[in-house]
């Protein structure tokens, strides 16, 4: 049986770092306090007591520390929890430009384009690809977004009766009316906090339009390093906690609703002024985030990693970042990663990329697998007497054991140069291209009747009621 291998936890924060992160972000909640934009939030800072001047609400401590005590962690992501030992590699909807792989050309996604990667990832499900609709079509309206999303993902694949999870004020209704009819009714809403420090009506629009609908609001940001917050790392996660913690108190008393609460600071390289994920900073930034959130939550932080990358094209830079996030989350037990297909961050999917990740994926699951290094020394000395007699290769244990060693890979190639040249010098990109074509022709999914009758139904109304 094979030891896998697993790698403790590393910790970038200490217990000191964790306290006195906590009070500064006290201290930063009861003297410089929140802005307030709107009515809805200036009145609900009124009745919640908190002290006014000008746009900003001040909070004191007691108010913060009960409310942390009595917020418990938002639900947790889908196979958190899961004892499955395959890495699972999921896509989300934030992409609005597509890698052609014929023209190695990056376009805007339209909806034709969206069907077409949708059915990619559908035909990807066997390789432990948790694929839906991997962006949004750029030539329908931006307010139906998530609805053009959600009725792609329900008529072309088998994983698409989840909704999306970013909304529009205009598409809500529609996209929870589908949402119930599928089977999978939306159940909480999203408020997301601007960065630095401030909390307005236009957040919370989301989340008041579905308050009778639903049952819960999670309030997030995501905080730029460097960016919205001094460069010190401590400084910075207890201005980002300060944030969306004064935020969450604001906003529960604004929805009626129970409120979880989740900081993110994410890095923010100044040279290139725009967040920066999949660097090693990135990473670290992962890490602490997850130390200080579980550090709130009393609970042992979760494993993590990243998959991202800010390569434009795949290649070099795109495999050594995710491959760096991968393994080193993987190694501490994490199993479900994001960002499958993507690149440059979030901007563009790439189909050829996700065949890629796969085998990242691939490579490095065979590597926490581990290996058996148990010996039956009698054993050991007959197989030594036949293989000398012969050859090892003809053994039966070699044959029996032979592919649960080695893991050969779809598109990387681990002959000798000579073979490589007899092969016509095969390349690992071209291969990718070669798979992505070849599953396309695999594609056989086709939805209930009443599935298309409904989500046509949904979008057609939808589209006379918000566009005319």
């Amino acid at each position: 049986m094979n030891r896998p291998i697993r790698l403790p936890r590393p910790r970038v924060l200490a217990r000191e770092h964790l306290e006195r992160i906590h009070e500064a972000m006290l201290r930063i909640l009861g003297k410089v306090g929140l802005r307030l934009r709107g009515p809805l939030v200036t009145e609900a800072a009124a009745r919640l007591g908190l002290r006014v001047h000008g746009e900003r609400a001040f909070f004191e401590r007691p108010m913060v520390e009960d409310f942390i005590a009595e917020t418990g962690p938002p639900p947790a992501p889908a196979g958190a929890a899961d004892p499955d030992p395959a890495i699972r590699l999921y896509v989300s909807q934030y992409c609005n430009h597509v890698h052609d792989i014929e023209t190695d050309e990056i376009v805007p996604f339209t909806e034709e384009r969206l069907i077409e990667a949708t059915k990619f990832l559908d035909t990807m499900h066997p390789y432990s690809v948790v694929g839906r609709v991997p962006g949004s079509p750029m030539d329908v309206p931006q307010e139906l977004y998530p609805l053009v999303q959600y009725k792609v993902g329900a008529l072309y694949t088998r994983l698409g009766r989840r909704p999306p999870e970013v909304l529009t004020v205009e598409s809500a209704p529609y996209v929870m009316d589908l949402a119930e009819a599928l089977g999978r009714p939306i159940t909480g809403a999203d408020v997301y906090i601007v960065s630095p420090l401030t909390v307005g009506d236009e957040a919370l629009r989301i989340a008041l339009a579905l308050r009778h609908r639903v049952k819960r609001v999670s309030v997030g940001s995501m905080t730029s390093h460097g960016g919205t917050t001094p460069i010190g790392v401590g400084d910075a996660l207890a201005i980002a906690t300060a944030e969306s913690l004064g935020s969450a108190i604001i906003v529960r008393e604004v929805v009626g609703l129970p409120v979880s609460w989740a900081l993110r600071l994410c890095p923010f390289d100044p040279r290139a002024m725009s967040m920066t994920m999949g660097g090693p900073e990135s990473t670290l930034l992962v890490f602490a985030n997850n130390e200080l959130q579980a550090w709130y939550e009393k609970r042992e932080p979760d494993p993590v990693g990243e998959f991202h990358t800010q390569a434009k094209l795949p290649g070099a830079q795109a495999a050594a970042e995710k491959m760096s996030g991968l393994l080193l989350g993987a190694l501490q037990g994490a199993r479900v990663f994001g960002g499958l297909g993507w690149l440059s961050l979030d901007e563009v999917f790439s189909a050829e990329q996700v065949v890629l990740d796969c085998e990242v994926r691939d490579h490095v699951q065979r590597l926490i697998a581990g290996l058996d290094g148990s010996c039956n020394p009698e054993a050991c000395v007959a197989e030594a007497a036949a293989g000398v007699a012969d050859t090892f290769f003809g053994l039966d244990s070699t044959v029996a054991q032979y592919r649960d060693f080695y893991w050969w890979p779809r598109l990387f190639f681990r002959g000798m140069r000579a073979e490589w040249e007899q092969a016509g010098r095969p390349e690992a990109r071209a291969r990718a291209k070669a798979f992505v074509r070849e599953q396309m022709q695999k594609y056989d999914f086709e939805p209930e009747s009443e599935v298309r009758r409904v989500a046509e139904e949904i979008w057609a109304r939808a589209k006379r009621e918000i566009l005319g």
